[in-house]
């Protein structure tokens, strides 16, 4: 396997979408998970050890991509891969995998949601200069 598709994913993070995370930060925090604070109240990272895990709400999703997209994601857990190329990861999929929806450059990310056969996941690129 080439050195390009070994360095293509950097790490994947669990991600759940729900219409108030406020519930769910506290049973995270209950079983032990550290806040990793992300300046949005919208957004937050939770950190036990080694493992992370990503909560987002429905409104904070609803910045990046369109109402019915957040639909297919919310309250779901789905893989939130982060990726050095966007469009090399989307050049990979499959041909039966679809982009759902890419979102433009919001904090400093560029995402797609991908529908992978049923399995849906999002790919994220660290984009420099990002709004």
């Amino acid at each position: 396997m080439s050195e390009l598709v070994q360095d293509l994913s950097r790490r994947v993070t669990p991600l759940t979408v729900s219409a108030d995370i406020a519930e769910a930060v506290r049973l995270y925090q209950a079983l032990g998970f550290e806040v990793v604070d992300s300046g949005n109240p919208g957004w937050v990272g939770l950190r036990a050890g080694h493992s992370h895990q990503i909560l987002a709400s429905k409104a904070f999703m609803e910045r990046r991509f369109s109402p019915w997209t957040v639909a297919v994601l919310l309250d779901h857990t789905t893989p939130y891969i982060y990726v050095s190329s966007l469009d090399e990861a989307k050049a990979r999929l499959s041909d039966s995998a679809a982009i759902v929806e890419q979102s433009a450059v919001v904090d400093g990310s560029r995402e797609a949601v991908i529908d992978a056969d049923g399995l849906y996941l999002v790919l994220a690129e660290k984009v420099e200069g990002g709004e």
